[in-house]
């Protein structure tokens, strides 16, 4: 568990993301995405087939290639998540807050009286509080990936640990706004993404 003091050493990052669907042949493994890809880590993307995230085993910038573990087979639906363009850095003032939720399904059968839960997904929102005065430019991004429904990906790093301690939102979108003031009178924005687990914690 880190541990953080109202956000103190704790940045942001936030970058737009592209989402781009191919077929399987059974044989390919290599992925050519449509625009530029912002982080070779693979921790920063996602990828499916038929709905079931799928091992990513690199990624090549350079030629903006994703490589899955494993090849796909003929005709399934391939669903590839990255980030394309990393916007500013901010450091939190105030506080990052994050829970997951789950949405499940009763399944019955007739003539048993067992119901069996399935989880069929899970959600999750991401709430940030962060000083007004140095951030205005970021808010204005996020107000127009808002307008615009933008996927993007978030990511919250603990500068305070050794070695350095993140989280990663994968496929947030922004969800609310709102403003405050602050002790001292300080003027704050908040934002709260919502966004799919699992996520990815070190």
């Amino acid at each position: 568990m880190v541990e953080v003091t109202k956000g103190k050493n704790v940045t942001i990052e936030t970058y737009d993301a592209e989402s781009k669907e191919f077929a399987g042949d059974g044989t390919a493994v290599a992925f050519i995405m449509t625009g530029a890809i912002a982080e070779s880590d693979v921790k920063y993307s996602r990828a499916y087939v038929d709905n079931a995230e799928a091992t990513i085993d690199s990624i090549t910038t350079g030629t903006k290639t994703v490589t899955l573990a494993a090849a796909p087979s003929t005709g399934a639906v391939v669903v590839i998540h990255t980030p394309t363009t990393k916007n500013g850095a901010f450091s939190v003032q105030q506080d990052v807050k994050f829970k997951v939720g789950t949405k499940t399904e009763d399944i019955r059968e007739l003539g048993n009286d067992a119901v069996t839960r399935d989880v069929v997904e899970r959600v999750g929102t991401l709430d940030i509080t962060f000083a007004q005065a140095k951030n205005h430019t970021l808010m204005n991004k996020l107000v127009l990936n808002s307008n615009n429904d933008t996927e993007m990906v978030v990511a919250v790093k603990y500068k305070n640990t050794t070695p350095v301690s993140y989280r990663i939102f994968k496929e947030a979108k922004v969800a609310d706004f709102g403003s405050g003031i602050a002790a001292g009178g300080v003027a704050n924005e908040n934002v709260t993404f919502n966004w799919k687990a699992p996520l990815d914690i070190k």
